[in-house]
């Protein structure tokens, strides 16, 4: 609660306060600490953007919780304070997708999103060996395409 409260004030003079806060709740033992701790990373990073590598190590220990409760919070953390950062999506890929059932609706959205950029960037492409296949449906699309046009000339 106090947490909450002191990311809620947005005066720069109180980040190392803040920043502080955040790290020790990031470790502490309640969950709902911790996930409050994720909602805090935002809001300081927006506050003070020069604090993104101090930040990035909370995130790292977050993403790495094995909560549901925590989880949805740390990925939308880390969504908005580097999102292009796949090395911390690489160790915990496998948990996130199958925490990804139980965490709550609005984190599992935020998740999915993160799981499918990630698969975009990180998987390589199932379809490149089936070149082969692909040239010969292009080919069958020209016969059909050239038979449909020799029709229509005849009906006029």
């Amino acid at each position: 609660s106090a947490l909450r409260v002191l990311s809620s004030i947005r005066v720069s003079v109180i980040v190392p306060i803040m920043l502080l806060a955040i790290k020790e709740s990031a470790v502490d033992m309640s969950p709902f600490v911790r996930k409050t701790a994720a909602h805090a990373i935002p809001k300081l990073y927006s506050l003070e953007p020069e604090m993104k590598e101090e930040l990035i190590a909370v995130l790292e220990k977050l993403l790495a919780d094995r909560t549901t409760l925590v989880i949805g919070s740390a990925v939308m953390a880390f969504e908005e304070v580097c999102p292009d950062m796949n090395e911390l999506i690489h160790k915990n890929f496998r948990k996130l997708v199958s925490l990804l059932v139980d965490v709550e609706e609005w984190g599992q959205i935020v998740i999915v999103n993160m799981l499918t950029r990630y698969a975009r960037t990180q998987f390589t492409d199932p379809n490149l060996g089936q070149t082969e296949s692909a040239d010969a449906a292009e080919d069958e699309r020209e016969f059909y395409e050239n038979s449909d046009d020799d029709d229509d000339e005849e009906d006029t």
